[in-house]
């Protein structure tokens, strides 16, 4: 899926969306254009599958203990309700999500290293209830919740000391949903979340088959857990807005 499509798209029928919520105070969609940073341990076991091909043929590679780092992106578009003693809020919406796991490996001499970047696109249905002392004027809240990726793709790219090997992509073996759990912080525009998926982005119970009819799982020893932490800026496409912009308060 073309990511500029997406965000055309988006743009597209933001004037439609601001000028019929005009009236509404209570519901309303808000536009979510975000950076995503993903964190991810080393690989829980031995590697039995990764190798790299040097000038002697193929070597084996041990994982490195080290913190996997990668960033990402989020844009979406939110429908919020916000019950009417302006108290407590429900959001739903649609995202695309941008996240990834990368790993670390090197030779048992340890004269080459090799960093291997799994990166996921994502259509993310998020489910968060938000709570504050008064929701709509001041948009200021804390959330909380989950979001039902469903993983489209996932690119594999791999670099050897700093060098561009080659990218993949590896659909077959992905999971196809991921459910992260979310908590967040909104201040007008600004916003800011942390979470978790408590499953890895690949189906470790994946096969192939090897030379002489060998099956292997090449993702069993995935680890399990990515963390993100995530900056946001939220645009109400309501009055509320409008109302704080000379320009747009012209238009609508």
């Amino acid at each position: 899926m073309n990511k500029r499509i997406i965000i055309i798209l988006l743009l597209a029928i933001l004037p439609c969306i601001a000028s019929a919520q005009k009236h509404f105070e209570f519901d309303y969609f808000v536009l979510e254009l975000g950076y995503c940073n993903s964190f991810n341990g080393a690989p829980a076991a031995r590697c039995d599958y990764k190798y790299y091909k040097g000038g002697e043929g193929l070597v084996h590679l041990n994982q490195v203990e080290s913190l996997g780092f990668t960033p990402g992106f989020n844009v979406g578009l939110q429908y919020h309700h916000d019950c009417k003693n302006d108290n407590i809020g429900f959001v739903t919406g649609a995202m695309v999500h941008s996240w990834g796991n990368s790993y670390k490996y090197e030779t048992p001499q340890k004269d080459v290293e090799l960093t291997e970047c799994n990166r996921v696109l994502s259509i993310g249905v998020p489910f968060y209830i938000k709570l504050s002392g008064e929701l709509y004027n001041r948009q200021a809240y804390f959330y909380f919740g989950t979001q039902v990726d469903f993983n489209l793709s996932i690119t594999t790219t791999q670099k050897v000391d700093g060098t561009k090997l080659s990218t993949k992509d590896y659909n077959e073996g992905r999971n196809k949903i991921t459910v992260p759990i979310l908590l967040g912080f909104n201040f007008t525009i600004i916003n800011f979340r942390i979470g978790m998926t408590p499953m890895s982005m690949f189906n470790k119970d994946y096969e192939i088959t090897l030379g002489g009819g060998q099956v292997a799982k090449p993702y069993k020893d995935m680890n399990d857990m990515t963390f993100f932490a995530n900056f946001a800026f939220t645009i109400p496409l309501s009055q509320w807005t409008v109302k704080r912009s000379y320009f747009l308060s012209r238009i609508f």
